[in-house]
């Protein structure tokens, strides 16, 4: 059976100035680039640079897969950007880890399958499918790190002794509406559909905040709208993030009020997961 490796990069928050541009022709001549990506293809060969080194440089987000069995899925964020609690609490081993990069956080999301694959694959253009994924952190919506979570821990319960089990962690609303994004995440990572919907019956239901956070806006002092005027005007990234936060802030409300404090173990999601696939079957 022939290789088959895909690494894609996306730049989301500007596009590759043309020093990037040249040091991604000098990895390969055969790089598909463009001003904001990069992809790299082989059938036999690898990759000449690090791809973790690639992404903490230039990029915001990076996709590889094999036909061997490696899945894996990296977003770059800036840093302070993802609170210190969120980052201890939504980890697995080396599977599901945070790691600092200069500036900047890098999350690592990886399933690596024993046995490969069967049938065709291809990795070119799943990136783009997934890239939401990022904004969505960034603006507080942690279902994507619940849900590989999930996915982890669930190919690694095999692993567990008889007297070990593990605890979910914090369960994020809305798990029950799943965006296009977190569908290609479903898929890309191959999690299990019925453990999933197992997993949003504990989900709260929550509306959006940010029409109750814009009535917050009257309370910030006159230097402190000027002051975000100006980071505007500069084109400051993500700054909405940090306006949305200081409004939370100032009005007492909180991400964690929205988040569920039922916890499961694995075991118990894995037995409602079977019922629920015996009801799917009849």
């Amino acid at each position: 059976m022939s290789e088959y490796q895909c690494y894609e990069f996306q730049a989301l928050d500007r596009p590759l100035t043309h020093e990037a541009q040249e040091e991604m022709r000098r990895l390969s001549s055969r790089v598909a680039l463009t001003a904001t990506s990069a992809s790299f293809v082989y059938n036999y060969g690898d990759f000449r640079g690090n791809p973790y080194d690639v992404l903490g440089k230039y990029f915001d987000a990076m996709l590889y897969i094999t036909n061997w069995g490696t899945r894996q899925l990296m977003f770059r964020f800036p840093a302070n950007a993802i609170p210190d609690d969120v980052m201890s609490t939504y980890q697995y081993a080396d599977s599901l880890e945070w790691s600092q990069a200069g500036k900047y956080v890098i999350l690592n999301i990886e399933h690596n399958e024993e046995d490969g694959y069967d049938g065709w694959i291809e990795g070119e253009g799943s990136l783009s499918g997934m890239v939401q994924l990022r904004d969505d952190i960034l603006h507080g919506d942690w279902r994507a790190l619940y849900l590989a979570w999930l996915k982890v821990a669930h190919s690694e319960v095999q692993l567990l002794e008889a007297e070990e089990d593990l605890v979910e962690p914090p369960i994020p609303p809305n798990l029950q509406r799943l965006s296009p994004s977190l569908r290609n995440l479903i898929t890309f990572f191959d999690l299990d559909d019925d453990l999933v919907l197992a997993a949003a019956q504990a989900s709260p239901k929550v509306e959006r905040t940010d029409e109750r956070l814009s009535g917050i806006i009257d309370h910030l002092s006159k230097e402190e709208q000027h002051d975000f005027l100006k980071r505007l005007l500069k084109g400051e990234p993500h700054l909405d993030i940090a306006l949305a936060n200081r409004l939370r802030e100032l009005s007492g409300m909180s991400k964690a009020d929205s988040i569920s404090s039922q916890r499961r173990t694995l075991r118990q999601l894995l037995a409602v997961s079977k019922v629920i696939m015996q009801q799917r079957l009849e």
